[in-house]
């Protein structure tokens, strides 16, 4: 495979999943046209180390590998979407699809049941090395969280300003699917 450059966000996909990982039938499905960064966070448990001392002798030490349990993604996006909203956050939509209106935020007893998790497909362009111009992109690299949960967005109202949304998702391993937190690949086209 020859060098290639990766830049850019150019969409997201989020599917809502059953409990165990496997795609939810008739569930939702949110595609964010709009992405403007996202940035990856591995979450690390590190490894326990444990030393044997006798006297003033040291004997021995044990060190744990330390293991990768879930990846965690922040996303802007340029636009305020009820649906992602609601996917990422709980709660509920006003209006009919797929005109919604407005987003309520679930209400703490709509909290005590854990909401749907999504898997989250996160795709990049992907150009040859040395490309100088648009034109020569190569297809694109999908990120996908496997099994994800994230929170209502945090957002800024401001006097001459936009409304940016900045998302959170968790991602962690789909033992459904016997597969990791995330994985990466490259694709030839968008969906």
């Amino acid at each position: 495979m020859a060098e290639e450059m990766r830049y850019g966000v150019k969409k997201l996909v989020l599917t809502e999943l059953n409990a165990d990982g496997t795609v939810k039938a008739g569930g939702m499905v949110v595609t964010v046209d709009t992405p403007q960064e996202v940035s990856f966070d591995p979450q690390v448990l590190e490894g326990n180390k444990t030393d044997l001392r006798g006297g003033d002798t040291f004997l021995g030490s044990v060190q744990e590998e330390d293991r990768l349990i879930g990846m965690n993604a922040t996303f802007r996006d340029a636009l305020l979407s009820y649906e992602a909203m609601k996917l990422i956050g709980g709660g509920t939509l006003q209006g009919t699809a797929p005109d919604y209106t407005g987003y309520n935020a679930p209400t703490l007893s709509e909290q005590a049941s854990p909401r749907s998790p999504f898997k989250a497909e996160i795709y990049c362009s992907r150009y040859p090395k040395g490309a100088q111009r648009e034109g020569a992109q190569s297809g694109y690299t999908k990120v996908t969280l496997w099994y994800a949960k994230g929170r209502v967005p945090a957002f800024t109202l401001a006097d001459r300003g936009f409304v940016v949304p900045s998302y959170t998702l968790k991602g962690t391993e789909n033992a459904g699917l016997s597969k990791g937190p995330f994985s990466i690949e490259d694709v030839a086209a968008l969906p």
